[in-house]
């Protein structure tokens, strides 16, 4: 508990109708330039970059995108993505952006910044 109250001292949750202590589960991640989270889905939430920029890329609940799961998220960006005919959603949060991600949309994330 101790090392919770340190880090977010200073955090506060963004504004949000039912965001309420039982129903919020806070997690974060470290990581260099090019590591990031592979594809995969659960229910519907929000990330906030607080250092660094990271690249998102989503794909709807029912378009479940081709991926190798023993392969990175940066492998695919560099030689699934080149090759698609249908382009996913994208984009970059800078420190301080947020995002939304509806229930069950597939997503992932590299790091863009060490």
């Amino acid at each position: 508990q101790e090392w919770k109250d340190r880090v977010l001292q200073h955090y506060e949750l963004p504004p949000c109708q039912t965001c309420t202590d039982d129903l919020v589960a806070l997690s974060f991640g470290i990581g260099n330039r090019g590591s990031g989270v592979q594809w995969h889905i659960h229910g519907p939430g929000f990330a906030e970059a607080l250092w660094g920029r990271k690249h998102w890329i989503l794909y709807p609940a029912k378009a479940k995108p081709k991926f190798h799961p023993d392969q990175t998220s940066r492998n695919w960006m560099e030689y699934t993505y080149p090759d698609l005919t249908e382009l996913p959603y994208e984009c970059t949060l800078n420190p301080g952006d947020l995002i939304y991600f509806p229930n069950m949309w597939w997503h992932a994330t590299i790091n863009l910044d060490p």
